[in-house]
């Protein structure tokens, strides 16, 4: 899969600013149609970048720690020198 290293990047934004996410406001928050958000759930995923876990009220998405890695040298970079997610 061909990815778009901005839209990785406010996936992992969302998550680090929000903690944890359900799956509409995530897709809400990456701009995504829902075909596309789950192939990148499930690359981010495959990657150990995010995981799906169980709240009181259903699905959650959250950060792994490889996740809040990642975002703190790729999403703070793009932000500094790209400008806008």
């Amino acid at each position: 899969m061909r990815v778009d290293l901005i839209v990785i990047a406010r996936i992992l934004d969302a998550l680090y600013s929000e903690g944890r996410m359900k799956k509409t406001h995530l897709q809400m928050a990456s701009r995504l149609n829902y075909p596309a958000f789950t192939r990148y759930l499930g690359w981010l995923e495959e990657k150990g970048l995010l995981r799906v876990v169980e709240g009181d009220d259903g699905e959650y998405i959250e950060l792994t720690q490889k996740g809040r890695e990642s975002y703190e040298r790729v999403v703070v970079w793009l932000k500094e020198y790209v400008g806008r997610l």
